[in-house]
């Protein structure tokens, strides 16, 4: 204990032989850091803020469910696409910047979601207040209308896409309902029995069902390379279908996909949808497509480096697409099967009333197709017209009164706090290269041989014999 308190007596007498240093330093580094704090130029900063919306059927048609999702970030993916190149050119351009490099708006820029909610706040810090309060409004105008055009995209390809479809099945019903009439003109009174015309429309109702999943996947096999077109834009490396079609856990659950697709298509024509085992059937396919999904992710996670936002929103669309897609698959198999055996059973038909079925069958067929497709195209008119966008502004900027920066008081604060620390420091550092010798134990230690005297200070000496002469002359006065 004594030795510490030595020790402690040593630090705090090199503290009181040094402070004039210490003060010395204390005072220059409040001064320093006063003095440019008032002089540095002031920054403000203006801020905006916004709401990111539900975002799912941004990345695909409204009338396709399943057919893509955005991925679970959206939030994080909107911060980094409107940190993009594409984005911040657009912002400066617009302001007249174009002396200003991207990297340095960058710098400045700062976008934070709001902890707990879908609001994002966006920041700006400029020397002119004006300008900070332009750039942020820009930037939120530029990426909204970058996410209108980037949904009105996908959903024009959709209206042309149905469009096509729907074309070329009116060429086709005109042409099959000429068929039936030319051939029912030709054979008279020929009508067929009941049991067929039962026959016919559960197997067209069938049929039917049939053409809409066809059309479905072609419509998803064309997102698809629209989605790998993209990908190629953005240089990054895709996963090919190849690759995963071959991974062995895909091909399990396509294939337990397709016998619960099959099985699901034969309880349907002996109970309603509401029944138990449709119920069952129908949690059993969406726990597959789950875990399909899931397989599927990892597969692509393995294969791929690093991703952009846009190329994770891209590969997230791809995924539940291909899923989208065995699934359609596995529903096909299962309704031809079913077709074939209704084909099987009206094969007993004459030719004549088997031909009749066949053109009536066909006719019907093209005629749902055909309202299905009409519903589905006004639709995606009214879904491209509306021209809503993802995110919306809360609160847009507003010209900053007070600067952000530099913040006098807080720094002089610290600079105080950092004076104090220097000049201590400073004065430790000088007495511990101070190699002069002080007291006997240096004298000890530096030569190694005991002290047999010293020569004591003369000037302390007098100076105490002095004041001891005084105090006796006091006494013997007052005597």
């Amino acid at each position: 204990m004594e030795m510490e308190e030595m020790d402690l007596r040593e630090y705090w007498d090199i503290i009181v032989k040094k402070r004039t240093l210490i003060v010395i330093v204390f005072l220059v580094t409040v001064l320093g850091v006063t003095v440019y704090s008032l002089m540095a130029t002031p920054i403000y900063e203006a801020s905006a803020t916004l709401i990111v919306r539900d975002s799912s059927a941004g990345m695909q048609s409204v009338l396709f469910e399943g057919m893509g999702r955005m991925s679970g970030n959206t939030t994080q993916n909107y911060i980094q696409i409107m940190k993009s190149r594409n984005i911040l050119s657009q912002v400066r351009s617009l302001m007249g910047l174009d002396e200003v490099s991207l990297t340095s708006l960058e710098q400045r820029l700062t976008i934070q979601p709001v902890q707990g909610t879908d609001v994002l706040k966006i920041s700006m810090q400029s020397v002119e207040p004006e300008e900070a309060q332009q750039f942020v409004n820009t930037l939120t105008d530029a990426f909204i209308e970058w996410n209108l055009l980037y949904k009105q995209e996908d959903r024009r390809s959709a209206r042309e896409f149905i469009e096509t479809q729907l074309a070329t099945v009116s060429a086709n019903l005109e042409q099959a309902e000429e068929e039936l009439r030319i051939y029912r003109e030709q054979e008279g009174s020929l009508a067929p029995s009941q049991e067929t015309i039962a026959g016919i429309n559960q197997l067209a109702s069938l049929e039917a069902d049939l053409g809409q999943v066809r059309i479905r996947k072609t419509e998803i096999r064309e997102r698809i390379e629209q989605a790998r077109t993209r990908l190629a834009d953005q240089e990054e490396t895709m996963v090919s279908s190849t690759t995963i079609s071959e991974n062995p856990f895909v091909t399990q659950y396509r294939s337990r996909l397709a016998d619960l697709e099959i099985s699901l298509s034969g309880a349907r024509e002996k109970y309603t949808d509401q029944h138990p085992s449709i119920l069952t059937l129908q949690a059993e396919i969406d726990d597959v497509k789950d875990k399909l999904t899931e397989q599927i992710e990892r597969v692509i996670g393995t294969e791929t480096r690093t991703i952009n936002p846009i190329h994770r929103d891209l590969y997230s669309s791809v995924i539940s697409q291909e899923v989208e897609l065995m699934a359609l698959d596995a529903r096909d198999v299962a309704l031809q099967s079913l077709i074939v055996d209704y084909e099987a059973r009206l094969s007993h038909l004459p030719a004549k009333e088997l031909e009749l079925a066949r053109l009536t069958r066909g006719a019907k067929v093209l005629e749902e197709l055909y309202v299905m497709l009409l519903t589905r195209n006004e639709e995606t008119r009214i879904a491209e017209a509306m021209q809503t966008a993802d995110v919306q502004v809360i609160d847009a900027a507003t010209v900053p009164v007070n600067p952000v920066k530099p913040r006098v008081k807080l720094n002089i604060a610290i600079g105080a706090v950092l004076g104090i620390f220097l000049g201590v420091g400073l004065a430790f550092l000088l007495e511990f290269i101070d190699n002069t010798i002080k007291t006997k134990e240096d004298v000890e230690r530096l030569l190694g041989v005991p002290v047999l005297g010293q020569i004591p200070d003369l000037e302390v000496v007098d100076g105490g014999q002095n004041r001891l002469l005084q105090r006796k002359k006091g006494r013997g006065l007052r005597a």
